[in-house]
Parts: C-alpha cells; sequence; structure tokens
C-alpha cells in the first residue's frame, strides 16, 4: 500500500457473532412454539422442520450475512474489497456510512450486491481508524446533501 492509501481488516467482533446465535435461537424458539401451538399434529412438526431449514439457508445463504474480508482504499479515494475466500480485490462503492466514536459501520455496493461492514473501535489501530474515519468524511463533502 502507499503512504497515502490503506487496508483494514473486517471480522466481526465476539459480541456481533453472538447476537447472530442469539437471533438463530430466537428463530428456533419461535418454530418451536409454533409447532407446540399445533398440538404435537403433524403439520405442526412438518412446520418446525420447515422452519428449522429456512433458517438454515438464510443463515448460509443470506446475502446481508456477516462480512469477513479486507477494505483497501487507495490514495485516489477508490474502495475495494476482498472477500475472506478469495484472492483478488473487487472495486465497491459506500453507500451509506454511519461513523460514531467507538463504532463505524459501512455498507457497501459491488457488481455481486450489497455488503454491511461493521468495525469496533478496538479493533483497528488509531492511524486505521483515523485513516478510515477520514475517507468518510471526505466522501460525505463530495456528496450532495440528502
Amino acid at each position: 500500500m502507499s503512504a497515502a492509501g490503506f487496508e483494514i481488516a473486517f471480522r466481526p467482533a465476539a459480541g456481533v457473532r453472538a447476537l447472530r446465535w442469539a437471533m438463530l435461537g430466537l428463530g428456533l424458539a419461535g418454530m418451536l412454539l409454533a409447532a407446540t401451538i399445533a398440538g404435537g399434529h403433524e403439520k405442526g412438526w412438518y412446520l418446525l422442520g420447515f422452519g428449522a431449514l429456512l433458517l438454515w439457508v438464510g443463515w448460509r445463504h443470506g446475502r446481508l450475512g456477516l462480512a469477513w474480508g479486507v477494505l483497501r482504499v487507495g490514495g485516489d479515494g477508490q474502495a475495494q474489497w476482498r472477500d475472506q475466500h478469495e484472492d483478488s480485490f473487487g472495486p465497491v462503492e459506500p453507500e451509506r456510512w454511519a461513523a460514531g466514536e467507538r463504532l463505524i459501520w459501512i455498507r457497501l455496493r459491488s457488481a455481486g450486491g450489497r455488503r454491511e461492514v461493521l468495525l469496533a473501535r478496538n479493533d483497528a489501530s488509531d492511524e486505521n481508524w483515523r485513516r478510515l474515519a477520514s475517507w468518510l468524511t471526505w466522501l460525505r463533502r463530495g456528496r450532495p446533501a440528502a
């Protein structure tokens, strides 16, 4: 990377991963409740099985899953993303973002769809945190007000 560009590795924090597991558990509990209310009839157990299957498919193949990868921003301000299991970077454009004191959230758009990334303050070095916040501020100045 050049002195003007930077790279940040995004890895969902333990709290975010725990929240995702809790949501899966809540979905399974809801399906179990529906099966119980059905009185154990055959349709109730089908509902439980179908619901568990849908939760698994959504978990495994959902478009807005947890983002694991690397964001690269060049000296010209152009962003690229590389998924954890890919070898090359692809161009992305930040659609929306929110930068707070301890957390930065970015929605990236690419040819393959959208991805949302979340970075906690303690997951980045001071230098990378400043560069990312500065880049987002620079992007905001170059866009018309919403």
